[in-house]
């Protein structure tokens, strides 16, 4: 029952990425723009998994929707618990450079080969062109290496 839902999460969290990040927001899209997201990756709630993923979709200084994630294939949608000053300072901040993704991609390598703990890390993603012709697994893809495609691959 749980696999299942889970996996119509993730059927959902894939055609919400497509589609939010074409749906009109407060900000002009224009062209293939991505959706304003805060990503957080951590240390997971679930000792089979290293670490899990937040990504919450915003609107203004609000989250619209927040999904949880163990592997790269299963979401379910939980609610919100990310502090106000978080969401805002994404909101109205600077966006995460791809650079700074990557840095993490490489530390969290290093770190799991060594056997350390995860550390909360956080994203803010916004204004990226070409976000569906490409740009959307350039920016999500290094958040989500060295986690397992499914909850079969648990790692």
């Amino acid at each position: 029952m749980l696999t299942r839902h889970l996996k119509v999460s993730g059927v959902i969290l894939g055609a919400s990425l497509g589609l939010l990040a074409t749906a009109p927001s407060a900000e002009a899209q224009i062209g293939d723009l991505s959706p304003v997201l805060l990503v957080e990756s951590g240390p997971s709630d679930n000792g089979d998994y290293r670490r899990m993923v937040f990504v919450k979709f915003l609107s203004g200084n609000r989250v619209g929707v927040n999904y949880k994630a163990y592997n790269r294939t299963e979401f379910i949608q939980v609610p919100n618990s990310t502090p106000q000053d978080v969401i805002s300072a994404c909101a109205n901040g600077a966006a995460s450079s791809l650079s700074e993704i990557r840095s993490f991609e490489r530390a969290e390598a290093r770190a799991k080969r060594s056997g350390q703990r995860p550390e909360v890390v956080r994203f803010c993603i916004k204004n990226i062109q070409n976000w569906e012709g490409g740009n959307r697994d350039k920016y999500l893809n290094p958040i989500f290496e060295g986690m397992p495609h499914a909850a079969s691959l648990n790692n």
